[in-house]
Parts: structure tokens; C-alpha cells; sequence
């Protein structure tokens, strides 16, 4: 009897344990922790519900991974909410799944405001559902509004700046200039911008802060600067009593500046003094401002500010005048960096600033805005090899692309200059390749004093460079100071700047060497180089653009849930546009498919006037319900682009209707219709509608040659035009993946494509690819992503050194390629969506289809991030089969699912050779559904892919782990 009941007991401990699972993963308005939320705004929490164990649930719920209901509680302390007492707002039970988010109503979110906030929910139905555990509480608060009225814009007086001088060159420093190997319209060396003593835009800051002699229950450093488009860069980093506190400001959209909130809490004192130090730069709008608020645990509010009585100077002591880093677009000076007048500590108390004078106040910033993205922070990069030359010089590898800079730990014992030469690929010859493509010079030289302690010094960058090598390079002769600085570790690190990043570094593994390096150069990428607004590239350009936010969107959410920062892009490009025809289309995709993947009609609601305006009426035929323009230049507003570089365009012939166009508009009105259904605009969504339908069934008639079994490039006059008697890889790209190909021409235009192979740039390879996937012949997506040898590949890009994905596949196709643009990252979406086929059905992955396309990958997982939680699917062909894009049936096939809380899945078995319908689902045999091929109507909100001929559906998968076996 006692064995009865310990036994019972022990299950009645275990379910207890199981149930418990508390929610997880708190976001506020998808943000983690946020600090600075715009005042008077209504907070949105989601949560995620991680999955239970079936073991024993049966004795106290039925369906433990069905969610009935949910309680959320605000409190004013940390302490009250781990409680379960929300004296700021309480929910109650509500009787919701909480899906798709909890709206804070009745939340005080005036200007500068902290609270926490928990969650609790209901598993199981009916009677049997039982609460769970409160979450631990996450932190969230308002920033400090559109004024400030405890703080006051400052910079350095100009009359402490020192002498201006600029640093000469050591004369191993002088190398000679990069000579091009090949010649293009990219090759000729703009004129860079410069302006004359550029040392005149750094200042150093610093503030005392005192506070009461009482605990601080919160913190928050609210901070901006106003010029952010000399540099196309932040403004200032800031650090809080030797800590670092952040950088900003990030682009605004409409002539706001927008400003950023820090959680500072835990590095005040109370009861002392407290420093907050800044190092900034700007050469045309010089303003910086904080404000410090501060709430005490007995409730008391303190608020500090910048003002005149903070210390400042002019920083061209330490940084003089330089040459430019920076390219014909954006100015910033090398840091010629002088060790001795280093601001070492500038956040500490014993900071020397004896002789420092009174910032100068300038005029208020008229509108500032917070932030809705989470904070970059520093991350740091050790090396992955070092390499002393010949000659003296170390050659450091960190692996991957960096966006910062480097920290360094010099043991001297007399002063040593330093070069120091940053490179995104090494030069024929090993050393680094400081001198870029894109002709930045990222060559700089620090001068090194004895360090006090054990006689090392330590600097650091500031700005924003891009590179994945460093080379150090003395000025005279230093094998000791080399010796030691490529035997210890932590001499030279990378201090990268990255947006924060919660991704999986194991998300997709297959059994295909190349496919996996290609994801983890498409992950890490993103990764490194998302910034705090998406751009187009941080070497170059350094601003976002259309189709690059579209794919990197897309790469980022495949990784990460974060959403923000995409739509913060997506935000500013819809009131700035750029100049191809086809980027504006690219805004309605991107807000399209982030609501595809989130489930957020957010930014659909808020900007639906500006995104409506990105379609292309203008140019819409309406006797032939084809888009009707003239081609235009590339680089002008409205001109036709198709692809870039030029070269990469497959002897494309421009006409007055031009098939990529007119393909992307349709998907443009498409998902413009779906935006517009979602949103209850009937009227509208029924118009767009019918302009995609007839836009599609012209492509079809008009441009279709059928003795090719492709699309032609378009229609030379008009619509009543001569077909152009040409077929480049894009029109029928463009054509599978945007215009609904109909399905009996699939395999003719997948034939053609398989022909023409890799015809096209980066860019256009994601439409190539995604549209093979969509229409079922993933094998050949496949094969292209995997290639291992071949000029147009990712691997290439691997083999040339690459730290980041490349704008364009080669030197040879673009003079002035660089290697960091994450909008090449395709991959990282591709491979979940393509070859695995994760894919929602509705919107926010509330239902969701897995149909692999394995082709020749016999083997593959993903974790694919999504609101619920995350999706983990894998595959494992059997049998000795290769399937093709012409022959995609397989001898056998495990796929295994875990369905998150929340969602339902339906799974697709590839064709079985054999011709069998049945499978068994967990162990049981199942009649499953055959499908034909074509674009099958699978139960969901999204026009779903072509699946080949004879594959089998399996309909209905509940939340938990999940194995189909054929």
C-alpha cells in the first residue's frame, strides 16, 4: 500500500513540475525590456507557452498544450510582480489564448514611467484547465517624450579644441595605391568627401550625477545627438560609471530626432557621486542631450540632465585630423588615436578633466521621438588566427564580418606607432586588403606610451568599419611587441556593434557541407552587420533600400523574432523612397510578408496611405491591365533596374511593358489585396484583386513564347506592341516567383531555368530561387544554394574570404563589390522555407505546412523562430533515390514536426516512388491526402506553393512532438 502511494505521489510531483511551465519570452510591443516607449501609447504584450509532456497530464488536465485562458498583471516593483500582485493593473481572467497579444489599456504611459509586468495562463479546456506559474517578470517603461524638460542640448566649447595638426604617416603606412584589375562603369575613384580639420567634430562629455543616499528601484538614460548623415553613423557612444551604456541616435524618418533609452540601473550608486561620460562626433549639427530619471524605492523621483554645468572639450587632441574612412557618400575621419591623451575612464570618478571647460548649450531639438527597435550593444570577437609575416606584421582573422572596430592591449616600454589596417578580404599576398574595393581607406595609426600597469595600454575604436582582418603593422621594427601580441588572447579583440541577436547558432544543419557553410555565412551576416536601422551596406552606402530591406527582413525574422527593426526600415523607406521602378514594390512585399510572418497588422494599419501609394498606377494600362512606362535609366528615379550590376542582367532587352515589372506589380496589387481583406477594407481588397488577376492573365497571354517554353523580356511599344524577341533568365524568374505561372507550363519554364542555370546577380538569385521552391522544383533550388564550385555561388564567396555575404558574386562582375550587404543573406530564408518548406498557412504561423524538397540533401533540420515559440522540423530520405526537379519522388522519407503551443501544422510527404498513400503518423497507419500538381488549396489564408504530382498531405498535427513515417 505505502509502494501505491509513494508512487502516486511521485506523479503527482511530476505533474505539478509539468503544468507549472510558466510563459516565457515576454515582449513588449516585440521588444525585450524596452525603456523608452513612446509616451501616451498603448503597450502590446505577447508571451510564448512552452510545449508539455504528455506523461500524466491526463490526471489533473486534459490538452495541457491548449491554452484556455490568461491573466496578465502590472506592477510597480520587480518584487510585487514575482508576487502575482499587480497594483498598477490587473487583468482578471480572460477567457483567450492571448495569441495574437494583450493590449495594456489601462497602463499610465506618460512620459518617463517604469513597470513590470507577468503572465499567467490556463492549460487545458473546460473544467480540468489549470494555471500555471507567473512568468518572471520583464521590466518595460516610457522614455522621456517629445521635450525634455530636465535637459538641455550641449557640445564641446570650439575654443578648447587644440591646435590642429594631422599625424604623418609612418613611411611603412605608404603603399601603393590599389590598382584595378579589371575595368567597369564601377572602377573610376569617386571624389571622397572631406572637409578641412575634420578633428573639429569630436567632443568629450561628462557629467556628475548625485544621488540620494536611498536604494534606486529604477534607471533610465534617455539620449540623442542631432547629425547622423555626415557619417551615415551614430552621433556618440555613452558609458555610465565605467559601463557602457549604448550609442545612437538611428536615422529619422521625417526630420524627428530620434532618441534611445537605456536600463541603467544597476551601475548607479546611491549616495555618491556618478559619472556619465560621452564621446561623440559630428561636424554640421553639433548637439548632444541625456536625461538621467531616476526612481527611489520609496517612490521619490529624481531627474538629471545635460546643461552647462557638464565638463567638455574639444577631442583633437586625441583624434586629429585624418583622411577619411568614409567614401563619396559619407565623412569620417581615421582615429589617428593618441594613447597618452586617451579618455581612459571618462565614466569614473577619478577622471582628470582639470582642465576641461563648461559644455555650451544649443538650441532644443524641436521634435524628439523614441526609438521602437531594441538597443545594439557591444559584442566581442575574439580572433580565430593570427599570423605573423616575414616582415613583422601581424594578420589577425576573426572569422567573420565585424561592424566596430578593435580593442587593443599594447606591452611597450617606450612609444611605438602603430598601423592599423582593417580589411574585409586579404590581398593576393596575404596581408589585409586595407585599401577597399569600394575605396575607403581604412588605414589608421595609434601611438603607444609605456602603459602604467605592467606596461600595457589599451585603446579602442570608435566609428564604424566593417572588416573581418586587422593587420598591425609597426612603424619601426617591434618583434616583442608582436610576439606578445599574437600569443595572448585577449590582446586583440573585436568590439563589434550588434543588434541583439537570439537566434540559434545550430537553426539548420543538413547533411550537405556546403549548404551548411553557406547558412552560417547567411546567419552570421545578419548577425553582424543588421545595425540599428537595415542598410543597404555599412562600407559603402550606408542607407537602406527597397528590395535590400525586403530580403533582409526576410533572412532576419528566418532567424530571429524581431520584427522591429524591420519595420523601423520599412517605416523610413516608405516616407523615403529611392529611384528604381521595382524598389516602391518592394515596400508593399515587405510589410505583406511580415504580417505573414508575425501576424501583426501594425504597421499596415498605421501606414496603409503610404504603403497604397508604393503601387504603381500611374503606369497601369487600363485597357490591358499591364503596367506601361518606359524603361527610364537605372539610376533615376522610376527607371527600370531588373537586375544589378548591369552585367548581371542576361542580355535583358528593355521594352515599354517589361515582364519583371509587370510580374512584381502583380504580386505587389496581390499582396496589397490581402493587406486590405486583413484589414477590413472590402472595397479595396476587391479592386486590387482584380487588378493582380488581370495583370497575371495578360503576362500569360501577351508574353509568353511558347516555342521557348519562356517568358519573353517584354513588349516593345506597348501593349499593343511586337513581343521582344529575347527570353533572359528574369522574365521567367520573375514570372515563376511573382505571377502565378499556370501549371501546366511549371515544368517547361523550371526547364529553362535549369538551363540557363545561375544567370543572374545576388539579388535576383532570391527570386530565382524562391520561385523554383514555390513551384515545386526545390531540387534545383537546391543544387544552386549548394553549388560547390562556379563563379555565380555563395561558396565562391566563401573562397574568396568573404566575412559577410557579397553584393555581387565576384570582383570580375563588380569592381567595387563589398563584402557586407545582408540582404545577400537569402540563404537564411530559403533553406527554412524552401528546402524544408515551413511555411504559414495563416498569418503569424497560427497554422503552418512543412513539405520538404530535399532534392539531394538527404538530410536536414531547422528552428525556425515564430511568434508561438519555435517550429523544430527535420527530414531523412530513405533508400537510394536522388530526387530531381524533374523526378522528386522518394524510396522512403521520416520527417519529424514539434508544433508550438498555439498552432496546428499540416505536413507534406514528398511523391513515394511506390505510389502509396498511406503513412504512419506517431505509429499509426493514416490515409493520407494525394495531391496533384499545381498550386493546391490547402486550407489557409496564403496562396500555397505547387507540390509535385502524387504528394501526400497530412492534415491537422496538434501541438507536440511529431513523427510522419513513408
Amino acid at each position: 500500500m505505502n509502494d501505491h502511494i509513494e508512487r502516486d505521489d511521485e506523479i503527482r510531483r511530476l505533474v505539478t513540475q509539468t503544468v507549472g511551465k510558466a510563459p516565457t519570452n515576454l515582449l513588449i510591443n516585440d521588444r525585450i525590456n524596452p525603456v523608452d516607449i513612446e509616451p501616451d501609447t498603448v503597450p502590446v504584450l505577447r508571451w510564448v507557452v512552452p510545449l508539455e509532456s504528455n506523461l500524466g497530464l491526463s490526471l489533473t488536465t486534459t490538452a495541457p498544450n491548449t491554452v484556455s485562458a490568461y491573466r496578465v498583471i502590472v506592477s510597480s516593483t520587480p518584487d510585487k510582480a514575482s508576487a502575482g500582485e499587480g497594483d498598477v493593473w490587473d487583468s482578471g481572467r480572460v477567457e483567450s489564448d492571448g495569441y495574437d497579444g494583450v493590449e495594456l489599456t489601462d497602463v499610465d504611459t506618460a512620459a518617463s514611467r517604469r513597470y513590470w509586468v507577468a503572465v499567467q495562463v490556463w492549460r487545458g479546456t473546460g473544467k480540468t484547465a489549470v494555471a500555471t506559474a507567473f512568468s518572471k517578470p520583464m521590466t518595460f517603461g516610457t522614455g522621456a517624450g517629445r521635450q525634455w524638460d530636465h535637459a538641455e542640448p550641449i557640445w564641446a566649447d570650439p575654443i578648447t579644441a587644440a591646435p590642429y595638426t594631422e599625424v604623418e604617416l609612418p613611411a611603412v603606412a605608404h603603399d601603393e595605391i590599389l590598382q584595378r584589375k579589371n575595368t567597369d562603369q564601377f572602377a573610376a575613384k569617386p571624389d571622397l568627401l572631406t572637409s578641412e580639420h575634420n578633428s573639429r567634430g569630436w567632443a568629450l562629455l561628462r557629467g556628475r550625477v548625485r544621488l540620494a543616499d536611498k536604494p534606486v528601484r529604477w534607471a533610465t538614460l534617455n539620449a540623442t545627438g542631432a547629425d547622423v548623415w555626415r557619417s551615415r553613423q551614430f552621433v556618440y557612444r555613452a558609458w555610465v560609471n565605467g559601463h557602457f551604456a549604448g550609442y545612437g541616435p538611428t536615422f529619422p524618418i521625417a526630420g524627428e530626432t530620434r532618441y534611445d533609452g537605456f536600463d541603467v540601473t544597476d551601475w548607479l550608486v546611491p549616495g555618491r557621486d556618478n559619472w556619465i561620460g560621452v564621446v561623440a562626433y559630428a561636424l554640421e549639427d553639433q548637439r548632444f542631450e541625456a536625461q538621467l530619471d531616476v526612481t527611489y524605492e520609496d517612490g521619490t523621483v529624481d531627474h538629471f540632465g545635460t546643461g552647462p554645468d557638464w565638463l567638455a572639450k574639444v577631442g583633437n587632441d586625441v583624434y586629429p585630423d585624418a583622411e577619411s574612412i568614409g567614401t563619396h557618400v559619407y565623412e569620417l575621419p581615421a582615429e589617428n588615436i593618441r594613447t597618452q591623451l586617451y579618455q581612459h575612464g571618462i565614466s569614473e570618478p577619478d577622471f582628470d578633466d582639470a582642465d576641461w571647460a563648461h559644455a555650451v548649450v544649443k538650441p532644443q531639438f524641436d521634435d524628439l521621438a523614441a526609438t521602437p527597435v531594441n538597443k545594439p550593444r557591444i559584442k566581442v570577437w575574439h580572433p580565430v588566427s593570427k599570423r605573423v609575416t616575414d616582415d613583422g606584421r601581424l594578420i589577425v582573422d576573426f572569422g567573420r564580418a565585424v561592424a566596430g572596430g578593435v580593442r587593443l592591449a599594447i606591452r611597450t616600454d617606450k612609444p611605438l606607432d602603430m598601423v592599423v589596417r582593417y580589411g574585409e578580404i586579404l590581398n593576393d599576398d596575404g596581408t589585409v586588403k586595407y585599401q577597399l574595393s569600394a575605396y575607403n581607406t581604412y588605414q589608421e595609426t595609434w601611438h603607444f606610451c609605456k602603459g602604467k600597469t605592467g606596461g600595457l595600454t589599451f585603446a579602442r575604436s570608435w566609428g564604424m568599419r566593417v572588416f573581418r582582418y586587422v593587420e598591425l603593422l609597426p612603424a619601426e621594427p617591434a618583434p616583442d611587441v608582436i610576439a606578445d601580441l599574437a600569443e595572448h588572447d585577449t590582446r586583440v579583440d573585436a568590439e563589434a556593434l550588434v543588434y541583439p541577436y537570439h537566434g540559434a547558432d545550430d537553426a539548420f544543419e543538413s547533411s550537405d557541407e556546403v549548404l551548411d557553410r553557406v547558412w552560417k555565412l547567411s546567419k552570421d551576416t545578419i548577425e553582424a552587420l543588421n545595425g540599428n536601422i537595415y542598410a543597404d551596406s555599412w562600407t559603402r552606402e550606408r542607407i537602406p533600400y527597397e528590395a535590400d530591406a525586403w530580403l533582409q527582413q526576410r533572412a532576419h525574422l528566418a532567424l530571429d523574432d524581431s520584427p522591429t527593426l524591420g519595420e523601423y526600415s520599412i517605416d523610413f523607406l516608405l516616407a523615403n523612397r529611392t529611384w528604381p521602378t521595382e524598389w516602391p514594390l518592394y515596400l508593399v512585399l515587405a510589410v505583406h510578408d511580415a504580417w505573414r510572418q508575425t501576424g501583426s497588422l501594425r504597421q499596415a494599419a498605421a501606414h496603409w496611405d503610404q504603403i497604397v501609394a508604393m503601387l504603381p498606377d500611374k503606369y497601369l494600362d487600363e485597357a490591358s491591365g499591364l503596367i506601361v512606362k518606359d524603361p527610364g535609366q537605372s539610376s533615376h528615379t522610376d527607371g527600370d533596374l531588373i537586375d544589378w550590376p548591369p552585367a548581371e542582367r542576361d542580355g535583358f532587352e528593355f521594352g515599354r511593358v517589361n515582364t519583371v515589372i509587370n510580374a512584381l506589380a502583380s504580386q505587389s496589387y496581390a499582396d496589397a489585396a490581402d493587406l486590405a481583406g486583413a484589414l477590413g477594407y472590402t472595397e479595396e481588397a476587391r479592386h486590387f484583386a482584380d487588378v493582380a488577376s488581370r495583370m497575371r492573365a495578360a503576362i500569360h497571354e501577351k508574353l509568353w513564347d511558347d516555342e521557348t517554353g519562356a517568358y519573353v523580356d517584354g513588349l516593345d511599344t506597348g501593349a499593343d506592341g511586337a513581343q521582344i524577341a529575347h527570353c533572359a533568365e528574369h522574365a521567367s524568374a520573375f514570372a515563376l516567383a511573382f505571377a502565378e505561372v499556370p501549371k501546366e507550363r511549371l515544368p517547361r519554364v523550371a526547364a529553362f531555368l535549369r538551363r540557363r542555370g545561375m544567370a543572374c546577380s545576388v539579388y535576383v538569385a532570391a527570386v530565382l530561387l524562391g520561385g523554383l521552391y514555390k513551384a515545386g522544383f526545390g531540387a534545383d533550388a537546391d543544387a544552386l544554394i549548394a553549388a560547390s564550385t562556379g563563379e555565380r555561388t555563395w561558396q565562391h564567396m566563401i573562397d574568396q574570404g568573404a566575412g559577410g555575404t557579397m553584393e555581387a558574386w565576384s570582383l570580375r562582375l563588380k569592381t567595387n563589390t563589398t563584402y557586407s550587404h545582408p540582404w545577400a543573406s537569402s540563404p537564411a530564408y530559403l533553406l527554412p522555407e524552401g528546402l524544408m518548406g515551413v511555411r504559414p498557412l495563416v498569418a503569424g504561423f497560427r497554422s503552418f505546412v512543412v513539405a520538404p524538397q530535399p532534392g539531394s540533401v538527404k538530410r536536414a533540420s531547422v528552428k525556425l523562430p515564430v511568434r508561438a515559440g519555435e517550429i523544430d522540423a527535420s527530414y531523412e530520405v530513405r533508400g537510394n533515390t536522388v530526387p530531381t526537379g524533374e523526378r522528386p519522388a522518394v524510396d522512403g522519407i521520416e520527417i519529424r514536426v514539434t508544433v508550438p503551443v498555439g498552432t496546428k501544422a499540416d505536413v507534406i510527404v514528398p511523391p513515394l516512388r511506390s505510389g502509396a498513400t498511406s503513412v504512419l503518423l506517431d505509429g499509426a497507419e493514416v490515409e493520407a491526402v494525394e495531391l496533384g500538381a499545381g498550386y493546391d488549396a490547402i486550407e489557409g489564408t496564403f496562396t500555397q506553393h505547387s507540390y509535385p504530382k502524387g504528394s501526400l498531405l497530412v492534415h491537422g498535427l496538434e501541438p507536440g512532438e511529431h513523427v510522419i513515417e513513408a
